[in-house]
């Protein structure tokens, strides 16, 4: 009997753990995505590399140094030759053989420094240039974090108003049922004909309809931010998240011209993205021109060389036979004419820089456009919730009377029904503008950063 109640005891408590959900704040949800999006992880390795080809780029200011090592073991040790004989009276001149014997190792040792003295500015701005980009790299993580942790602001807007636009269509999917209900009594009865029964029918179904698309765009916004996190997002997990709406209303204090002008400052991330990349191209010309005709490259070498059979600082003697040498050199090197190819890539490197500088431009344009959509888009959500409130206060007021009507034995079921539908319904309109609402703040929030909470 025990054992029977220790395993229902274990199966309960597997049941339970298996049942047991996760519990999501807000600021738990931006750390996740701080720390797992894939794309956020990726952006972060790109500006480490980045970061290694500006020691790249400096380590060109200083010397490159090689050391080559060889050595030779010969076996046989013994060279025979031909050696004339050194008599002069001996006519004709005789030949006779010479045993030579050699040493069994032969080392070569080669120590070579080369150092760029003069490079009519290509190291430099070849060094410029690599920090630029790690600035242009750090600035387009700055930009995805803004987009994606903007994103996520978004999504989980969009996941709770949607949650109380779905609840708000199950209550009318309710009453719609019970008029249903009422419909079908009263043709029962004789008091109404088939065609209202129909008609109740055809609303309720509707609003199940209507119920199930907005349950599958819920069920998208959660895949989105699990997908964003990096974390499997069940759906008995919650998300503990609530809208500041003085938050949000403080957006509205803000004129286009404002939005657009703090969306385009400097400061901004985007727009010294663009900046640096006309930066960028200036460099490239500047590389380009010092890369022309009759503009010679001067470098230094200086070289240490031994060649013998004993080992330096190893054996004795190594030092007796003057195996060794050293040298320093200063040379140069230019391109006298290659068909105009020079002048081809300074011309070329021209055209990109003007390129860039109309890139910004439109990066200009393309940011007021998107602050002026949503600004728009925020002002007209704002407008129609001012509307709907006027709405949702007659609607209560109709529904408060059908309601005292109905309980005072004057009104019928039905009407009061109707008259909760209508109010159900200006209260789902009203999650409805919300959502275009805090889409529009959540846009503009990232391109203006005016109320960042998010970095």
């Amino acid at each position: 009997m025990n054992k029977k109640k220790t395993v229902l005891l274990i199966i309960c408590l597997l049941s339970s753990l298996m049942l047991s959900s996760a519990t999501y704040t807000e600021a738990e949800l931006r750390g996740l995505l701080l720390s797992n999006n894939l794309k956020l992880r990726s952006a972060i390795d790109d500006q480490e590399l980045s970061l290694l080809d500006v020691k790249d780029a400096k380590a060109g200011y200083g010397p490159t140094i090689d050391l080559e090592i060889s050595g030779t073991y010969l076996q046989n040790t013994t060279l025979f030759t031909l050696q004339e004989n050194p008599d002069p009276s001996s006519l004709p001149p005789t030949l006779f053989p010479l045993e030579i014997e050699m040493e069994p190792t032969n080392y070569n040792f080669s120590l070579t420094l080369a150092q760029p003295v003069w490079t009519w500015g290509k190291l430099r701005n070849g060094v410029a240039m690599t920090e630029k980009l790690v600035e242009i790299r750090q600035r387009q993580r700055f930009v995805l974090q803004k987009s994606l942790l903007a994103e996520l602001e978004s999504r989980l807007y969009a996941h709770r108003y949607l949650t109380s636009m779905e609840e708000l269509l199950q209550l009318q999917k309710d009453k719609a049922e019970a008029l249903v209900n009422l419909a079908r009594e009263a043709s029962d009865n004789g008091m109404a004909l088939e065609e209202d029964v129909l008609f109740a029918q055809v609303s309720a179904s509707q609003i199940e309809v209507a119920r199930v698309q907005v349950a599958q765009q819920r069920q998208k916004q959660r895949l989105a931010i699990g997908r964003l996190c990096n974390i499997d997002l069940e759906e008995r997990d919650q998300l503990l998240w609530e809208p500041d709406t003085e938050q949000l209303r403080s957006m509205l204090r803000y004129d286009l011209k404002t939005l657009q002008a703090m969306a385009t400052g400097k400061n901004q991330d985007q727009v010294r993205i663009a900046t640096l990349m006309t930066e960028l191209a200036a460099l490239s010309t500047s590389i380009a021109k010092g890369d022309l005709y009759w503009k010679p490259d001067m470098a230094m070498q200086v070289s240490l060389e031994y060649g013998g059979s004993k080992f330096p600082f190893v054996e004795n003697d190594w030092m007796d036979k003057d195996d060794y040498t050293f040298n320093v050199s200063v040379g140069m090197k230019t391109t006298i004419w290659d068909g105009g190819k020079k002048f081809h890539e300074v011309r070329r490197s021209a055209v990109k820089e003007s390129q860039a500088q109309l890139d910004m431009n439109q990066v200009y344009q393309a940011i007021q456009a998107q602050v002026e959509e949503a600004y728009h888009t925020l002002h007209l959500a704002d407008a129609n919730l001012e509307y709907l409130r006027l709405k949702q206060r007659s609607a209560e007021a109709t529904e408060a009377q059908q309601k005292l009507l109905f309980e005072s034995g004057y009104g019928s079921e039905a009407d009061l029904l109707k008259a909760e539908l209508a109010l159900l319904s200006v209260s789902f309109e009203m999650e409805q503008q919300w959502l275009s609402y805090t889409g529009a703040f959540a846009a503009i929030n990232a391109l203006c950063g005016v109320e960042n909470p998010l970095l």
